[in-house]
Parts: structure tokens; C-alpha cells; sequence
């Protein structure tokens, strides 16, 4: 019941927002699950391109976007933080704003490998940057790009 008490109190804006963002995050998840991740990530560029010469977004609807996703997720089974960063970049794209996603890897304690993925933009982290150790995590270089 929280859940209706929740939703209730959005603004319009704020569930359109939320709907927008549980479709990327369902749409996304099930393209990770059945198509390589390459196919899916050429077809998250295109989406996310900014229309003209894109625009810089306030820090606020850009938190919006960071919740709705995260928001989202929490509802979808297995929403990893690769589908969040991909869902986060179309709805940015959509407003105009450009981002990047980041792919990192680490080791963990027995050895093995752990990848995670978050999104930058404005020079900041918007999505994924919260998780345990980040710090951990080195930064994979973009084909093609200069490591950050």
C-alpha cells in the first residue's frame, strides 16, 4: 500500500517521468537478456543522441532522471546497473542532454572478476556511483577514446 501512498503524491510530470523510465529499463533489460550487448548498445547510442546540439540540463532534472531510473529498477527483476546506465543515457539523450556510460572492472577478494557500469555527465556521476567500493572499480577505456 506504501507503494499507491507513493505514487499519489507525484506530480504529473514526475509520473510521466517514472513511466518513461520503467519502459527503457523493461525495454533494455529484456534486450541485454535476448540480443548481445553489442546490438543493444548500438541501438541505445542512437537512442540517446541528443535532437540538434543537445542542451545542458538543470542538476535537478537530472536527479529526476537519475530517480525515476532508479525508481524503475527497484520494480523490475534483475534491472542490473548496465540497464540502469543504458536507461539513464536514453532519457537523457531524449532531453537533450549528452552522457556517458562507463564500464569498470575490479577484483574481488577471491580473485574473480566484478564488472559495473554508472553514467556521467556535467563532469559528474549521476547513476551507479553509490555502490559499495566503488572506488574499486578501473575504468575501461572506450574504443576509440582516451581513458578519463
Amino acid at each position: 500500500m506504501r507503494i499507491f501512498h507513493r505514487y499519489r503524491q507525484l506530480s504529473g510530470n514526475e509520473r510521466r517521468l517514472f513511466f518513461r523510465a520503467l519502459f527503457w529499463v523493461v525495454l533494455i533489460r529484456l534486450g541485454l537478456t535476448i540480443l548481445p550487448f553489442r546490438v543493444v548498445q548500438k541501438r541505445v547510442d542512437l537512442l540517446r543522441q541528443p535532437a540538434g546540439s543537445g542542451r545542458e540540463l538543470d542538476a535537478r532534472s537530472i536527479r529526476q532522471v537519475a530517480w525515476a531510473v532508479e525508481a524503475a529498477s527497484r520494480r523490475v527483476p534483475k534491472a542490473s546497473c548496465l540497464t540502469q546506465g543504458m536507461a539513464t543515457q536514453v532519457l537523457l539523450g531524449k532531453l537533450g542532454q549528452r552522457s556517458e556510460l562507463c564500464l569498470g572492472v575490479a577484483r574481488k577478494l577471491d580473485g574473480e572478476f566484478e564488472a559495473h557500469a554508472w553514467v556521467e555527465t556535467q563532469g559528474r556521476i549521476i547513476i551507479g556511483g553509490t555502490v559499495e567500493g566503488f572506488h574499486r572499480f578501473a575504468r575501461l577505456q572506450k574504443q576509440g577514446a582516451q581513458m578519463v
